[in-house]
């Protein structure tokens, strides 16, 4: 009896760091570039494809990705629906300089600010730049740093989820 009430209390835990994992997704709080901000699960649909890139404005690496992104995103988009965010981690005073850097490279897709680290933690992202591609919530590929031609591994794997 003792190990029964051991098993359902370890699957209770379980369960727990689950769903507050999951809360800590859709909670997470990102601020645009007109300064607005607002929770992920204002952007995530339940059945949307996204690839978010988190990035800094101190790497270089980062800066060119998503240079890299601009140049081919639309193009991407007209073969598979999907959205794109670039999210900066910069906190304190670097995040200052998110819009002007976001400026200076003519960028034109969504940008925001991960302000308090909220959406980096509840997506377990630890460098940069790291991009992420996510379908119904779930995280399906994942890659970190960047060298010139990464980008394609990303619209390969986009393609391959097309119906």
């Amino acid at each position: 009896m003792k190990n029964m009430k051991s098993v359902w209390m370890i699957g209770l835990v379980m369960l727990s760091f689950t769903a507050a994992g999951q809360d800590s997704l859709q909670l997470a709080r990102l601020k645009s570039l007109q300064g607005k901000i607002a929770a992920f699960s204002s952007f995530a649909k339940k059945d949307s494809l996204f690839m978010i890139c988190f990035w800094s404005v101190e790497s270089e690496e980062s800066i060119t990705e998503l240079n890299s992104i601009n140049i081919n995103l639309e193009q991407w988009q007209k073969q598979v629906p999907f959205r794109f965010m670039a999210v900066s981690a910069d906190e304190g005073r670097m995040a200052s300089r998110f819009r002007s850097t976001y400026n200076m490279n003519a960028w034109t897709f969504e940008a925001y600010v991960d302000l308090y680290g909220d959406l980096r933690r509840a997506l377990h992202s630890n460098n940069l730049p790291q991009s992420m591609i996510i379908f119904k919530n779930e995280i399906i590929y994942e890659q970190s740093g960047w060298t010139p031609g990464t980008e394609n591994y990303m619209i390969e794997r986009l393609l391959s989820l097309k119906h």
